[in-house]
Formats: structure tokens, sequence, C-alpha cells
């Protein structure tokens, strides 16, 4: 079975086309191309199928992975050799895919739709108890286990940033052991910062940074208007900021 798409050979064929002081022309077929560079833009598509949630398919990867080399090809320059070209075509190739795989969201949509099943069903607990849900209730609500609760919040955290690290996001994901400290120093002081306001402002907090809930969403969670909603956190960010005694950056409040 071919592993060039139609519509990959003919960006390859395009870009084979002589442009004026851009490329050399290349020196044998185009059926020879495809052939020549086939296993570089497998083995760089392969290389990144493995770092990738399963919903996403290795042919549309591996489609991206052309266009990149189609483009490598058409910008090559006459006094470029071949292992220098081969270099440069890889990091095209893997910047096509990652560009590729930016624009996707990384949940498939069974995870998209559990995600927006646990997000209404905080609200709903939130709204009837008034404070956050635990665990339990929410693997009550679910007809579920908390322990299988909790794995469903952890895999749908880790597709997330699976798909984060492997596009350019590494250094927010993984930060330095020294970085990591202080981030864990910092959100410890915060939580307990937190901890310390009413209930009701804890829960608005928590509905709109960490579920992102808009104030509109949120009113109506509480049963009250968006514009209360936006006094309660301002009241909240203004009590958390003067326990902390520092300004907090935040979610901007649209």
């Amino acid at each position: 079975m071919s592993s060039v798409t139609t519509l990959d050979e003919a960006r390859l064929t395009r870009s084979m086309r002589p442009r004026a002081g851009i490329h050399a022309p290349v020196p044998f077929g185009e059926h020879d191309v495809i052939q020549a560079y086939t296993p570089l833009v497998r083995r760089i598509a392969r290389r990144t199928a493995r770092s990738v949630p399963a919903s996403i398919a290795f042919e549309d990867i591996l489609s991206a992975g052309w266009l990149g080399m189609a483009e490598a090809l058409g910008r090559r320059q006459a006094d470029m050799d071949d292992e220098h070209f081969e270099a440069y075509a890889a990091r095209r190739v893997r910047g096509a895919i990652l560009d590729f795989l930016r624009c996707l969201d990384p949940l498939s949509r069974s995870q998209r739709r559990a995600r927006r099943q646990l997000t209404q069903l905080a609200g709903e607990i939130a709204a009837r108890e008034g404070r956050l849900p635990t665990d339990e209730e929410m693997a009550k609500a679910l007809g579920t286990t908390p322990q299988e609760y909790r794995a469903l919040e952890s895999e749908l955290a880790q597709a997330s940033l699976s798909l984060a690290q492997l596009t350019g996001d590494e250094r927010a994901a993984m930060p330095s052991p020294e970085v990591e400290a202080a981030q864990a120093e910092l959100t410890d002081t915060v939580a307990a910062a937190i901890r310390g306001l009413p209930e009701r402002l804890q829960l608005v907090l928590s509905l709109y940074y960490q579920e992102e809930l808009s104030l509109r969403e949120i009113g109506e969670v509480l049963g009250v208007t968006e514009s209360r909603v936006c006094q309660l956190h301002s009241a909240a960010v203004k009590k958390v900021r003067a326990e902390l005694g520092v300004q907090v950056p935040g979610r901007a409040v649209a």
C-alpha cells in the first residue's frame, strides 16, 4: 500500500517546479523523489505518533509530514548538498507535523463529552450544596466509584498535557526543579488563602478558573445575575491578594 496520498504527491510535484533563484532542479524524476524521502518522512511521523493520543490518525500525521517535505523541496537552495538538505527537510517535516497537531483538540470526541458531563455535574452539585463537590459525590452522580472518577480526571488531564509537551509547551508543562519548587510553594500559599474565603467565594473562583465557566454560566449555577458574579469574583480576588500581599495574575474577566 502506498504511503503517499494523491494530494501529497501533487504537493510534491508542485514543489519540484523550478522557481527562479530558490532551488536547484531535482536531478531525478518525481517518483524517485517520493521514494527517496519516504523513509525520512515516515520515520519522523512514526516517532511523533508514539507520543500523541491514539485518537489522532497516523495517516493524518504522515500527510502533514509530506506537506513539510514539499515545502523543503520547494525552498532547496542550489548550493545545498544532500546531507544538509536532509537535515533541513527533517526540520521542515517535524515543524509541519507540529503545526498540524497544534490545531487539534487533544481530546477525543468521547473525552470531550466526558469533560462536558463532569463540568455540568460539578455545577449542579455546587448549586445544590453551596460548595465544591467531593470525589465521592461526583462518582455517585456518574454512577461509578471514586477511584474510577479520579482515573477519568487523570486521563482527561494527561491527554491535554501530552500534546502540550509535544508541540513546544515543554517549558510550561515540565519546569526545571527550581521553578517547580517555587510554583509548588506559591500554589500552596494561594490555596491556603483561598481556603480562608467564604465557601461562596471559593465556589466562584473554582467555577471560573478550574471549570472555566463564563460569568453568565456561573450566575446560572448560583442563581444570581452576571453582574453579581463579577462583584463576587472581584471580592474574592481582592481578599486573596490582601492575604498574600502581592498582585496575583489570573484569567482576565471578560
